[in-house]
């Protein structure tokens, strides 16, 4: 990306991204627009644990996102909720764009009526990537700037009221355009409505729950009709899809966590360590060990 000058605040959860400064609102906003080709964002998958909002102003990249891949170019708003796995980015020529995090307690605060964020949350899981008009791009960056000038001002009495505030009137664009985009996109055909109920309940359930035949009977379909479906619409197959997501929040801990192994056998409700280290195996040609070892830098 660009080289500019950037300044982080707070961090996400996983802590790959430490705050530099000594705010006292460390942790609660995560404010930017650089990325090094080196950074977690670019290249590890990743679990977030905070939304992310970023809006692209030159260049172009590749955002691989819950086993999906969306081009991105000037003018592209992108939301990552919570819960979402970044596989990487893949940046284009040129690429450069602003990025706001926000701690979800610290949002809560913000937004009391948070619940009214839920249809935005749900919309960005089907459709995270929104192309915005000039107005709308030039206002978020605005608020992005604005944001900045704030956190990197000297504490004054009434600087937290004021981060909340911008903050709080920026939230609301981005439920205007959200909420907007969503009545373009609420016509689907039945077999994109049984694929987008499909991928939330394999988000909830890929733990517990690894064979088509569960899905299949939570949507009262055969696993012949749902494998079928799923296939149309996403080139990949049922099975597929559960694979990718248990390899994936796999990947996911190996790499971001020093959990031991037999735990996360244990999260991922494996019988065994044995046989998460076969299962893991079969699917990236390499033992979690391994894997964990290729990646620890």
């Amino acid at each position: 990306m660009n080289t500019s000058t950037t300044h982080t605040f707070g961090h996400l959860d996983n802590g790959f991204m430490q705050s530099t400064g000594k705010d006292s609102f460390a942790d609660k906003v995560w404010i930017f627009d650089t990325l090094d080709n080196d950074s977690h964002l670019m290249k590890y998958p990743l679990k977030l644990h905070l939304p992310l909002f970023a809006v692209c102003t030159s260049g172009s990249a590749t955002v691989h996102l819950n086993l999906g891949h969306y081009e991105i170019k000037p003018g592209s708003l992108i939301a990552l909720m919570p819960d979402s796995t970044l596989q990487g980015i893949t940046p284009g020529e040129g690429l450069h764009a602003v990025f706001l995090g926000v701690d979800l307690g610290f949002a809560r605060e913000v937004m009391p009526d948070i619940h009214a964020l839920l249809p935005v949350m749900w919309g960005t899981r089907t459709n995270p990537v929104v192309e915005l008009c000039g107005h709308d791009a030039s206002c978020l960056c605005h608020f992005h700037a604005f944001l900045w000038q704030i956190i990197r001002t000297e504490e004054g009495c009434y600087k937290r009221e004021m981060l909340m505030n911008v903050l709080r009137a920026m939230l609301y664009k981005l439920m205007e355009i959200h909420q907007g985009a969503s009545l373009q996109h609420t016509k689907r055909s039945r077999n994109e409505e049984i694929f987008y109920r499909f991928v939330h309940l394999v988000e909830r359930d890929y733990t517990a729950a690894r064979t088509v035949q569960h899905y299949a009977d939570e949507l009262c379909l055969s696993p012949k009709h749902l494998s079928t479906v799923v296939k149309l619409v996403s080139g990949l197959t049922a099975g597929d899809w559960i694979t990718n997501y248990v390899v994936t929040s796999a990947k996911v801990l190996l790499r971001s966590t020093a959990k031991p192994i037999r735990e996360i056998a244990e999260e991922l409700n494996f019988p065994s360590l044995s046989f998460f280290g076969k299962y893991f195996k079969k699917h990236t040609a390499m033992s979690p060990q391994a894997y964990r070892k290729q990646h620890d830098h």
